[in-house]
């Protein structure tokens, strides 16, 4: 037998997508590795130009605009738009996406994207192939509708909440698997507790997203003049600006701060952490429950993003700031040992490390 083929359908709309394929694509060459080839599409760059264009828009709309998408985002959230929606887009991208499945030739799809979805149960049933479809909803809380069609083989999804909604918008409930959010497999080492030394001061890890926003200069004058007694660590993104105005800065704090650009190293970082101030991107919650982390959330996207907000403030996992300097009364609170105890006992009962590995072994099953 020569060796499976899964495409990974995606759009380079923001980076939670992307990174959630690239979590699953490490799980299954780790498990399988030798007897899979695997193959990232971004299914409107090559089978759409046009639709391109307006997938390209996400990234400016949510830094600019954010209310605007949020209005967005529930206007949509409507099965009769995303019908008429999805009649729209068909003679942009349906012919090249059936040639893109009859060339490739795939064992298996599996699609980390709402919007492509619906499109490519159509492209596989004008194929007449009987290719394996499975969505993996990175919606860890609440989900959009257009997630959901009913003839996709399998819907795998973050929580039993996420699963709820599901079955609400159609799914039917056997064609849906809660495994937790895709993250990378080495996260499910929970090397938190291993890695910080005994006796270290209590460290901070400071991020602002890819982008590095979130008013993230603010916090950490507020730290200083709290007169923070441990270690801030920074990681301020793509932003050039932010992180060389730190980088000048440093030796100016009373605490120590390190400073860090868009960095591969995020996991090495959680794990000389204590507790985690982000903004409430799904993928970022995820890998902070698996190092045991703590988490204030200081920003979130309207609609997709508010689910995780409520997920961390019912599960008693972390706390919610935007004002800078109740941002650090939180994180001086929670270093109350008793309270720092209780939110990480919280922490391990929800968190899911291995999702990534039990969903690759879930789509290696379907062959």
């Amino acid at each position: 037998m020569g060796k499976k083929k899964i495409l990974y359908f995606f759009s380079d709309t923001g980076g939670g997508h992307r990174s959630a394929a690239n979590a699953i694509i490490k799980a299954v060459d780790h498990l399988y590795r030798g007897k899979v080839s695997q193959e990232m599409i971004d299914v409107f760059a090559a089978c759409s130009g046009f639709l391109n264009v307006f997938a390209k828009l996400y990234a400016p709309v949510i830094k600019y605009s954010p209310r605007l998408w949020g209005q967005l985002y529930y206007w949509l959230d409507d099965e009769n738009k995303i019908e008429q929606l999805e009649k729209i887009s068909h003679p942009f991208i349906l012919k090249e996406l059936i040639k893109l499945i009859e060339t490739k030739k795939p064992d298996a799809i599996v699609s980390v994207h709402p919007m492509v979805n619906h499109l490519t149960v159509k492209a596989i049933r004008e194929t007449g192939r009987k290719i394996p479809f499975i969505v993996v909803i990175t919606d860890p809380v609440t989900l959009h509708r257009a997630w959901v069609n009913p003839e996709v083989d399998l819907a795998i999804v973050a929580t039993e909440e996420a699963k709820k909604v599901a079955v609400e918008y159609g799914m039917p409930i056997k064609k849906i698997k809660v495994k937790g959010m895709p993250i990378d497999p080495k996260f499910s080492l929970r090397g938190s507790e291993e890695k910080k030394k005994k006796g270290s001061k209590f460290t901070v890890l400071l991020m602002g997203g890819g982008e590095g926003g979130g008013g993230m200069h603010k916090i950490i004058k507020e730290f200083q003049l709290q007169k923070f007694d441990g270690e801030l660590i920074v990681i301020a993104g793509r932003n050039k600006v932010l992180e060389n105005k730190l980088k000048r800065e440093a030796n100016e704090y009373d605490f120590s701060l390190r400073v860090y650009g868009f960095t591969d190293q995020v996991y090495e970082l959680m794990g000389e952490s204590d507790i985690i101030i982000t903004k409430a991107g799904p993928g970022t919650i995820a890998e902070a429950l698996a190092m045991n982390l703590p988490i204030i959330i200081t920003s979130w996207l309207p609609g997709q993003e508010e689910g995780n907000v409520d997920f961390v403030l019912r599960e008693k996992v972390g706390k919610v700031c935007k004002d800078p300097q109740k941002i650090v009364e939180t994180v001086k609170a929670i270093q109350n040992p008793v309270r720092l105890k209780e939110m990480k006992k919280n922490i391990k009962r929800v968190s899911k490390p291995k999702a990534a590995l039990e969903i690759a072994r879930e789509i290696y099953s379907r062959f």
